[in-house]
């Protein structure tokens, strides 16, 4: 039915085009999009002092934290049962007492990371939480990056 209508009506779609352009009504209802410039984070000056922490979905009913370094890109993965803020807050007590606590801690807004509990746990330490914006999950770039990789890997191994 279109080639029927496109051979019928060759310049449709520059007509509707032009017509678009030309309409003023259709100019002030356009939705302005104001584009805001992307700034990276500023490079860390040494190890662990801004970490970025994110969980693998769960691959076999299996859940992954995810803690990357943001100076060496050195990761830790623990393996987890339950993704509650208490198990959270647990396996990270587990990290920071092997690397020492972080300056900053970069995680997305996930339940576990935006708690009571697991808001009362970052300054108890003197960390501080910087939550990325929703549905932007490239904030947290370190975090986001390594997960992919890791899921890809695990993958792999499963087809082996």
């Amino acid at each position: 039915m279109k080639m029927l209508a496109r051979s019928f009506f060759t310049a449709l779609d520059s007509d509707i085009e032009r017509l678009v352009k030309n309409c003023t009504t259709c100019a002030e209802a356009v939705k302005n999009l104001v584009k805001a410039e992307l700034s990276s984070w500023p490079k860390a000056t040494s190890p662990w002092t801004r970490v970025h922490a994110d969980f693998a979905e769960p691959l076999d009913r299996i859940y992954y934290l995810v803690v990357v370094d943001a100076y060496s890109d050195w990761p830790e993965i623990l393996q987890m049962c339950s993704i509650s803020t208490s198990a959270t807050i647990k396996a990270m007590r587990r990290i920071f007492a092997q690397f020492g606590n972080p300056q900053t801690l970069v995680t997305d807004n996930g339940t576990q990371f935006t708690s009571a509990k697991f808001t009362e746990f970052c300054p108890h330490r003197e960390i501080r939480h910087i939550r990325s914006p929703p549905f932007h999950p490239q904030s947290s770039g370190h975090a986001e990056r390594f997960v992919d990789t890791f899921k890809r890997g695990l993958a792999k191994l499963k087809r082996e």
